[in-house]
């Protein structure tokens, strides 16, 4: 029968072999738990990164038009593409816009398709031995609005014009630039005036067309606006006019300023778009320049002065017969006016109004990166 015999230095060959097992299932476990910290760290930087390219969009769309607020932009676009950075907590975004469809007209705008690739710098990354950052690119289709008051006199007002006293109101171009318009536009057999301080353009006085006509060439959405597509800087109540003061310390400063109160008075000169939605009255010296939207009738009192183009009596365009027939809703110049055409003025103050117009259901929330 055989014997077993003492095996010696087995014991180390063994405790080798279970040392190795051990330090590659510790190895193994290190490179997995480092594979998940890596992949966490990814997945997080990537969420970050979308957060950024969507804030990098969203900022783009609402202050692109915002003066040197964007790198390589035209006023309004004038070339195929335009781009800027835009700085974020913890990373940027690279917003793009490359035109997909040239504009043929005012009834067929340009679109374009926005792309914001979002950079997240606190999540390094080594690949190929180099360090990359999280990324994440978004992207929607959006339309430029190049929408601009249609002016077609000094003062245009669909309810009619009841001039009194002395004072200007001239449709020819202050600035220089535009051809001269009508002094005043109104519907046939409502402008009437005492004294012999007639207006002046080209013509003097337009009454060629029905309140229907009129409604027609004015082209504007007033019912839109009243509804909110005119997103206002300021709109009162519940907030306040801007001083005479905050208009001198920034001559920059054009708000929109939306006014729901019915007759509110003009505080104090200024500048920029005035959308009231009734009555509005302009007492005293204060001077205007801008655009003048009201809805209802605009009284005009004292020896002030309104440059850029005045529209009143649009409550017409909802179809309000009481103001159509002039009965309630009269525009009513008092005194030494001055009411004056002005290109200029009319086209900064409606430079809030241009834009890129996010087009509805076109959201991509992972635009592939090359």
């Amino acid at each position: 029968m055989p014997r077993l015999e003492n095996r010696r230095g087995f014991a180390l060959p063994m405790a080798i072999l279970v040392i190795a097992v051990i330090t590659a299932a510790l190895a193994a476990g290190f490179m997995a738990t480092n594979a998940e910290i890596a992949s966490n760290q990814a997945v997080k930087g990537t969420d970050r990164a979308y957060a950024i390219a969507e804030n990098g969009l969203e900022q783009f769309i609402v202050r692109r038009s915002q003066t040197g607020w964007c790198q390589y932009c035209g006023s309004p676009p004038t070339t195929a593409a335009e781009s800027t950075k835009v700085a974020s907590n913890g990373g940027y975004a690279w917003v793009v816009s490359r035109r997909i469809h040239p504009s043929s007209g005012t009834s067929d705008p340009a679109y374009y398709f926005i792309t914001s690739t979002g950079v997240d710098t606190t999540t390094k990354m080594s690949a190929g031995g180099r360090t990359i950052y999280a990324t994440r690119a978004v992207g929607m289709y959006a339309k430029w609005n190049s929408n601009v008051v249609n002016v077609m006199a000094s003062w245009t007002s669909l309810s009619g014009v009841q001039k009194n006293g002395t004072g200007t109101i001239d449709g020819n171009d202050q600035c220089g630039v535009d051809t001269a318009l009508a002094g005043v536009t109104v519907p046939t057999g409502l402008y009437s005036q005492s004294g012999t301080h007639g207006p002046t353009g080209n013509p003097p006085i337009d009454s060629n067309q029905t309140v229907y006509q009129l409604a027609q060439q004015v082209k504007i959405d007033w019912a839109g606006i009243l509804g909110g597509s005119i997103t206002p800087d300021i709109e009162i109540p519940p907030g306040s006019f801007p001083s005479a003061a905050t208009f001198t310390a920034d001559t920059s400063y054009w708000p929109i300023i939306r006014i729901h109160t019915n007759g509110f008075s003009l505080p104090n000169a200024g500048r920029g778009m005035i959308i009231a939605d009734s009555d509005f009255v302009i007492s005293g010296s204060n001077m205007w320049n801008g655009i003048v939207l009201v809805g209802g009738s605009l009284t005009s009192n004292g020896n002030n002065t309104t440059a850029g183009a005045t529209i009143s009596g649009l409550n017409v365009l909802l179809g309000d017969s009481t103001v159509a027939s002039g009965v309630d809703g009269y525009a009513t110049a008092n005194g030494q006016k001055t009411y004056v055409y002005n290109s200029c003025w009319v086209s900064r103050a409606s430079k809030g109004l241009q834009g890129y117009v996010a087009y509805p259901n076109t959201w991509v929330d992972n635009v592939a990166i090359y």
